[in-house]
């Protein structure tokens, strides 16, 4: 429970007892929470870039990830990693910029209204990020079925046997439904991270509404 909470509940448990807080105080008290938030989803945000960059770098030495550079070639392999770096470039940024204009706004209409583009730049961060893991992992498992020997093999040996295209079924029904579940993980630690912040700052925006009204 927070310092409004707490005070409204003392307002209604003990009547006038507590001196009533103004508008433009509760309005101070919104303002520094919601600027507080935004700034926690940026830090947020920089910290998931950074522990991910870290992640690649360190993995980029393994026997897999040189086997998938050999399949998609250098050119395509930094594609995929400038695409995906580049998201969390551009959100950071505008979550920067968003940051910067909560934190100096001064009209409650104009903190609700950016109290909304914070929550829809959140949202459509998270929507790019599972489309762009989606696109891409797909893409990856397109390109181990085309070039890698074993699979190649496996796979002229069932077409000789007439399995070829359960053999094809089983491969891209097992993959997409290994990615979805990769997916659905990264949707719930986006849930539970980003989905936390994005309610408190919802509380805020409905406590504001009341002010405005």
């Amino acid at each position: 429970m927070d310092v409004l909470d707490k005070l409204k509940n003392d307002w209604q448990k003990n009547g006038d007892r507590y001196p009533r807080i103004s508008e433009h105080e509760i309005y101070g008290m919104l303002h520094k929470k919601s600027s507080s938030i935004v700034k926690w989803i940026l830090l947020i945000s920089i910290i998931e870039f950074a522990v991910f960059l870290t992640l690649s770098l360190m993995l980029s030495d393994t026997q897999n990830a040189k086997t998938m550079v050999n399949y998609m070639g250098e050119v395509l392999n930094i594609t995929f990693t400038v695409i995906d770096m580049g998201i969390n470039v551009v959100f950071m940024y505008l979550f920067y910029i968003n940051y910067k204009k909560i934190k100096n706004t001064d009209k409650v209409k104009n903190l609700m209204a950016n109290i909304l583009k914070s929550r829809k730049i959140v949202s459509r961060y998270i929507m790019v990020k599972l489309i762009a893991t989606f696109i891409l992992a797909l893409i990856s498992i397109q390109y181990v079925h085309t070039y890698d020997p074993k699979w190649i093999e496996l796979f002229q040996e069932a077409e000789q046997e007439g399995k070829g295209f359960v053999i094809n079924l089983l491969y891209y029904g097992v993959g997409i439904i290994a990615i979805l579940l990769f997916v659905a993980l990264f949707w719930l630690f986006y849930k539970l991270i980003y989905g936390f912040l994005l309610k408190r700052l919802n509380r805020n925006y409905q406590e504001l509404k009341k002010i405005e009204i």
